[in-house]
């Protein structure tokens, strides 16, 4: 019976008091700061939303539309009527520099009153400090003490965010209520302690599966054990076995190659870690006129991988012409690069591989997803290894409209193939399908004869890509398709009745083709069309509040206590979806993008125009790309190991699989999410 107490009921007492303990005086302390910031979060997005009201009707005034009075008026009304929060009492407020209030919506009788010597309970001069702060910073945070709400007798701390709008020489505020906090706080805390007492109530029901749970628990981890051992004896099977050569140096320690590596130069192991790299790779034209070789510049992070032929020199002294792709690796924060070598034809074989044929584009790409994978693994960023992908896939897309052409014959007129979605955006993971469209000028004559070419040119291109690894669209975007196969008014006019029409299909299109890009680099016909599509909107506003409601119809994975919100896919395998996220952050920055007319495509090119234009807060674009990368360093790993384990790549990303310090950076990415979303819905409301 000792026995028994000891090894069950004992520890499932202790472990009960260290929860208690663990929820009072860790957790929910934690809790309560991470509230706050995403309070402060969201107070400080409602105020930019709201600012850009006045940056709007300034904007008329200096179109000549309004005067200065009439703008500022309209302003001003428009702000006293701005309410939110569950009661709809949270309001915003504007004063001068002065300080003199202009609109408070429950204190009408500071408005026009002088506020320099207005002080709170506590004798801070309220208004003054918000001046200061705004001169010294532009915008920042002031506590306070305030009237609750519209209650004159209540009067409770407040934490509020305020900005100036230099034009005007006003300041625009508004703020959160530190006892809604403590409320929100209390109820949880209320929650817990019921919690805990049913806890309590049930513990004596789990010790009789105790033991049984443990030995299952163990047989378990058993079989897991076993099967990453498995895992890990195919991983070293593939790397040895690639048909890629492969050699790497971390942190300027000696030079490790694999076994294909090695058999290609004729060094032993321990003779080729003796070796410089400049004793191995012979330098190009390039290199030698810079002063530079590639793999200084890949490790120091200035290009993406880089691909280049080149030769290298033997332990026989003799030179082997080969193709390089080299990428920047960092392992246990030690910065290093890894090259991936291709052994090219002799000279005199050269003549036997200048009619490539669909079927060598398949054999040159069919590797890639195994070379991007190992690089990876070896700690190459996701965004450099995305890069280079895009790059093959325009590549590839390049080559197979040319054999394309060279089976159908000249084109009737010029062309250019639009590629859209995460191709367009130059975005490619390692699980992408085609997104593509073919445009071209008005033709003069012979409408279906053009229009049948192109459809053919389009199919065949699509069967190409097919066979090369880019699998087909489900959704059918793709150039043999006639609504991804037009002429440039067509595309006009479809683009201005998706604008226009504004039905849900139309706001799906909208998502996938309003990334386009051109990838022939021939005419400017996608320029034509993006000016087209910057006029269109700027008729139909209500465009982007439509398509911003579409986009808030995404819910981020994180339950309202902080736990993951997880989905039950392949059996028992918890996950989320990791390219959803991903495309919450795509979607709201093409949304930004497009409200702001920027023609980039790239989701941090957009965010870099977007600050370069001051048109979003620089702490929300610096917290949105830093988001962006970690989830695509994550979805790429992700990807990287099923393959390498030889199996499907996905997007359903375990949390449980990831170390506590990536739980914690995916949770608070979530919460700014949820924040970010919270700021479109104020700025977008009532559509």
């Amino acid at each position: 019976m000792k026995r028994l107490v000891l090894r069950t009921i004992l520890p499932a007492l202790l472990a009960i008091g260290l929860f208690s303990g663990v929820v009072f005086f860790s957790f929910l302390p934690s809790l309560n700061r991470a509230v706050m910031d995403q309070k402060r979060l969201m107070i400080r997005e409602l105020t930019e939303s709201s600012w850009n009201i006045l940056a709007r009707f300034e904007a008329e005034e200096r179109a000549g539309r309004l005067t200065l009075q009439e703008a500022q008026i309209a302003a001003v009304e428009q702000v006293r009527s701005l309410h939110y929060g569950q009661e709809g009492k949270d309001y915003f407020w504007i004063n001068d520099m002065a300080p003199r209030m202009i609109v408070h919506p429950y204190r009408p009788d500071l408005e026009g009153m002088d506020l320099s010597r207005f002080a709170d309970p506590h004798g801070k001069l309220i208004f003054v400090e918000m001046a200061e702060v705004v001169k010294r910073d532009g915008a920042g945070y002031v506590n306070y003490m305030w009237q609750w709400k519209d209650d004159p007798d209540r009067v409770v701390p407040k934490l509020s965010y305020v900005k100036g709008f230099p034009p005007w020489g006003w300041i625009i505020g508004t703020g959160v209520y530190i006892d809604d906090v403590d409320a929100e706080m209390a109820a949880v805390t209320g929650r817990l302690q019921t919690a805990a007492l049913l806890i309590l109530t049930i513990v004596s029901l789990l010790m009789a599966v105790l033991l049984r749970t443990s030995f299952q628990a163990e047989r378990g981890r058993l079989r897991t054990a076993a099967a990453l051992r498995g895992s890990e004896e195919k991983y070293r099977s593939l790397v040895e076995s690639a048909g890629e050569s492969i050699f790497m140096s971390i942190g300027g320690e000696e030079l490790f190659a694999n076994a294909s590596m090695l058999r290609m130069v004729g060094y032993t192991r321990e003779e080729f870690a003796t070796l410089d790299v400049a004793d191995l790779v012979r330098a190009t034209a390039t290199e030698l006129e810079s002063g530079r070789r590639s793999w200084q510049t890949v490790m120091d992070g200035v290009t993406a991988p880089t691909r280049y032929e080149t030769e290298l020199i033997d332990h026989d002294g003799q030179t082997i012409r080969v193709m390089i792709t080299l990428s920047r690796i960092v392992v246990q924060k030690r910065v290093g690069f890894m090259a991936v070598v291709t052994r090219l034809a002799k000279p005199r074989e050269l003549d036997l591989m200048t009619s490539e044929t669909a079927d060598d584009l398949a054999a040159a790409n069919r590797r890639m997803g195994t070379m991007a994978s190992l690089m990876m693994s070896h700690g190459a960023e996701a965004i450099q290894v995305s890069r280079m992908l895009s790059a093959n896939a325009d590549a590839a897309v390049r080559k197979g409209v040319e054999l394309a052409v060279g089976e159908l014959g000249p084109p009737p007129l010029p062309f250019e193939v639009m590629l859209m979605g995460s191709l367009g955006r130059a975005e490619v993971s390692l699980l992408a399908d085609q997104d593509h469209a073919i445009i071209y000028p008005d033709p003069q004559d012979g409408k279906a004869v053009v229009q049948e070419y192109f459809l053919g040119l389009g199919k065949r291109l699509s069967d190409i890509l097919n066979a090369a690894g880019y699998p087909y669209c489900p959704g059918g975007i793709m150039s043999g398709e006639p609504r991804c196969c037009q002429s440039i008014s067509d595309w006009r006019q479809t683009f201005s009745g998706w604008i226009h029409t504004l039905e849900a299909e139309d706001l799906l299109q909208a998502k996938i083709f309003f990334d386009f890009r051109g990838s022939l680099g021939e005419m400017n016909l996608t320029g034509e069309l993006w000016d087209h599509l910057r006029i269109e909107i700027a008729r139909q506003p209500r465009f982007l509040h439509l398509l911003a409601r579409s986009v808030l119809q995404y819910e981020p994975p994180l339950k309202m206590f902080g736990g993951f919100a997880l989905e039950e896919h392949e059996g028992d395998r918890a996950t989320f979806d990791v390219k959803g996220v991903l495309a919450q952050i795509v979607d709201h920055v093409r949304l930004r993008a497009l409200q702001h007319g920027i023609i980039v495509t790239g989701t941090l090119d957009r965010l870099e125009a977007l600050s370069a234009g001051n048109h979003l807060h620089t702490e929300t674009i610096s917290e949105t790309a830093d988001a962006y990368r970690f989830l695509m360093d994550l979805r790429m790993q992700h990807q990287a190991r099923r393959i390498l384990d030889r199996l499907e790549p996905d997007n359903r990303i375990d949390p449980e699989t990831l170390d506590a310090e990536a739980r914690k950076r995916l949770k608070n990415i979530f919460s700014n999410l949820k924040a970010m979303q919270a700021a479109l819905d104020h700025e977008f409301k009532g559509v």
